[in-house]
């Protein structure tokens, strides 16, 4: 492999590694959040607040979805270029 074509692979590996923990960051400080007001709003059990608690779930599991699909998307991309 060129000595080019290395460099700019590393480059590749390390902007992605870079995008994968700020994106993991971002939704763990989400879920994080969420997690929080689901506490406050189970404090406050009255039946309004049990329609937030299903939306709220429901957004951190899609959170939580979407983020495995885009770091399984991300590998397949470059998995050929780790190998």
């Amino acid at each position: 492999m060129h000595t080019t074509t290395r460099h700019a692979l590393h480059r590749s590996l390390d902007a992605l590694q870079y995008w994968v923990l700020t994106l993991v960051l971002a939704t763990t400080d989400v879920l994080d959040q969420l997690a929080s007001r689901v506490r406050r709003i189970r404090f406050d059990d009255t039946g309004s607040e049990t329609t937030e608690k299903a939306v709220l779930t429901a957004i951190g599991l899609a959170v939580a979805v979407g983020l495995g699909a885009a770091i399984t998307a991300v590998v397949n991309k470059y998995q050929g270029q780790i190998h």
